[in-house]
C-alpha cells in the first residue's frame, strides 16, 4: 500500500505538492529585484551628479569662450580703425599725424564737441586740426595738460572754407542746429551736382587744404536770392567714433 503511495506521490504536481515554495518564491524574486533596483538607483544618483558637475565645468567653459570672441572681436574692431587711419595717413603723406582717443561727448545739444585724450603735453594747441580716415572733424578750441576739446564741423559756430572737388567751386561750409552742414556763398551760376564732395579749401590758412568735409545731398535755388541754398552730408560721423589723428605739424595762420 505505502508503494502504491509513493508512486501515486511522484506524479503530483509541483505546485499541490509544494504549495509554501511557490508563495515564497514570487517575494523572494521581488526582494532580489528591489535590491538590484536600489543599486541601479544608487548608481544613477551617482551619475546625476557628476553629470551636474561636468555641466557646470561645461557652462563655465562656455562663458570663457564667450569672452574670449568678445574680446577678439573688439581687437579685430580696433584693429580695423587703426588700419584705416594707417592707411589715410600713407595716403597723405607730407604730415606729422598723432593718434587720440575720444573720451567724451559734449552732452548737451549747444555745443557740438568731443574731448581727446591729447594735450598741451603732445604738443596740442587751440587750432590744432583733427581728421578721421574719411575726412575732417574739426578743431581744438580748448586744451588741457593731457587732454583737449574738439569743435566738431558740424557745430553751428564752425566755418571753413570749402570747394567742389570736381568743379573747384568756392563756398564757405557752416555746421547747422541739425548736425548737417551747409555750403554758404556759392552763385546760381555755379557747376553744382548732387554726390559732389566739397573739400576744405586751404584758403584762410585755419585749416590744411584738400580734406573731405561733406557730400551735396540738396540744392534749392530761389529766385530772390542771390545764392543757392546748398546742404551737405558730413563727411564724419562722430557719434560712431572713438580713434582719431590730430594733424600736430599743422600751425593755423591767424589773419587779422
Amino acid at each position: 500500500r505505502w508503494g502504491r503511495i509513493e508512486q501515486a506521490a511522484k506524479h503530483v504536481p509541483d505546485a499541490v505538492r509544494s504549495p509554501g515554495l511557490d508563495i515564497v518564491a514570487p517575494v523572494e524574486n521581488l526582494v532580489r529585484d528591489l535590491v538590484s533596483g536600489f543599486g541601479s538607483v544608487g548608481d544613477t544618483v551617482r551619475n546625476a551628479g557628476s553629470l551636474s558637475e561636468e555641466n557646470r565645468q561645461l557652462q563655465r567653459r562656455i562663458a570663457e569662450l564667450e569672452g574670449d570672441i568678445l574680446r577678439l572681436q573688439e581687437a579685430g574692431a580696433e584693429n580695423r580703425q587703426l588700419r584705416a587711419l594707417l592707411d589715410f595717413e600713407r595716403d597723405n603723406p607730407g604730415r606729422e599725424y598723432l593718434p587720440a582717443t575720444i573720451i567724451a561727448y559734449d552732452p548737451s545739444n549747444l555745443v557740438r564737441s568731443v574731448i581727446i585724450d591729447r594735450g598741451a603735453d603732445h604738443g596740442l594747441q587751440p587750432g590744432s586740426v583733427v581728421v578721421t580716415e574719411r575726412g575732417l572733424l574739426g578743431k581744438v578750441t580748448q586744451v588741457s595738460m593731457r587732454a583737449a576739446r574738439v569743435l566738431l564741423v558740424t557745430d553751428a559756430s564752425s566755418v571753413v572754407n570749402g570747394l567742389i572737388q570736381r568743379s573747384r567751386v568756392q563756398g564757405v561750409v557752416a555746421g547747422k542746429a541739425d548736425g548737417a552742414l551747409a555750403l554758404n556763398y556759392v552763385t546760381k551760376e555755379a557747376d553744382l551736382r548732387l554726390g559732389d564732395v566739397v573739400l576744405s579749401s586751404g584758403l584762410g590758412g585755419g585749416f590744411p587744404k584738400g580734406l573731405p568735409i561733406g557730400t551735396v545731398t540738396s540744392v534749392v535755388n530761389n529766385d530772390q536770392e542771390t545764392f543757392q541754398q546748398i546742404n551737405l552730408a558730413p563727411a564724419v560721423r562722430a557719434s560712431v567714433l572713438e580713434l582719431v589723428l590730430v594733424i600736430k605739424d599743422f600751425t593755423p595762420i591767424r589773419l587779422p
